[in-house]
Formats: C-alpha cells, sequence, structure tokens
C-alpha cells in the first residue's frame, strides 16, 4: 500500500513537471527565421532602454536619448541614407528569449553640402535581441565603420 501510495504521489508531482518541459520545446531555427526576417525588412525593432553605438557619436546611447555625434559624420547634411545587412552569425539561445547577431554591410548616403558628394562605407554590427512580449527587439546594438583606424583624442 505505501508503495502504490508513493507511485501516485510521485506522478501527480512529476507529471506536470514532465509535460510543462515538453510543451515548452522551442523550434530554434523558426526563432532565427523571425529575427532574420526583421533585419530584411530593416529598421529592426529596439527594446525601450536599449542601448546603441555607432561610430558616428561620442558615447552609447540608452532608450530614446539622441546621443552626441561627432561633427565629422556631418548627420544633419546626410539625405538618402539607406543600409544594407548581411548576417555572418546568429544564435538563438536554448530558451528561446535572446540571441546575439554577428553583421556586415554597408551605409551610403548623399551629403547636401557644397560640393554634393555620394558616401558609402562597409560597417560591422554586434547585437543582442530579445524576445519582448512575443516579439523580437534589439536589446544593445554595436555598429562602427570597417577600415577605419581608431585614434585616439
Amino acid at each position: 500500500m505505501n508503495l502504490r501510495l508513493t507511485g501516485v504521489c510521485l506522478g501527480l508531482t512529476l507529471g506536470p513537471a514532465i509535460l510543462v518541459g515538453q510543451s515548452s520545446k522551442v523550434d530554434l531555427k523558426a526563432e532565427e527565421a523571425a529575427i532574420r526576417a526583421l533585419i530584411d525588412k530593416g529598421g529592426t525593432p529596439r527594446t525601450e532602454d536599449s542601448i546603441g553605438w555607432t561610430g558616428a557619436i561620442k558615447r552609447p546611447t540608452v532608450g530614446s536619448q539622441s546621443g552626441d555625434p561627432f561633427p565629422e559624420a556631418k548627420l544633419d547634411k546626410r539625405k538618402n541614407q539607406k543600409s544594407t545587412t548581411k548576417v555572418e552569425r546568429l544564435e538563438v539561445a536554448a530558451s528561446g528569449d535572446m540571441a546575439w547577431e554577428f553583421s556586415h554591410g554597408t551605409l551610403e548616403y548623399d551629403l547636401d553640402e557644397s560640393p554634393a558628394r555620394h558616401v558609402s562605407f562597409e560597417t560591422a554590427r554586434l547585437a543582442v535581441w530579445k524576445k519582448v512580449n512575443g516579439q523580437w527587439k534589439v536589446a544593445a546594438s554595436f555598429q562602427r565603420p570597417l577600415d577605419q583606424a581608431f585614434v585616439p583624442r
């Protein structure tokens, strides 16, 4: 009788835990595809407290802060800006709620100055993705131009 009672108690205790483990399996390929689709679409969504840093601004920004741009970046004179991204590596955590991405890309724009000119350069990006309320968003992104030497000031 004690053995039977112990078995029933174990079944009632472990049964739901086993079912939960089976039902929470994450389709990592589908999650990766969802992130890639957002990247391909452009203008990736960001978390409210996302951290961002590009080669055009002096320090990282948080959330909706606007960064202090380097004067030579001429952010206020850029027109027709577009970028392309080629994902080199994208890994989704086993839990399915975080991921990281490494990409190369190209940024190009026209400078509205005299004489007007077209600027184009290659970039690299490292981004952390977080799933918020079922939607993938960038939680942190660090991007900078390639082939430009660091010059201490």
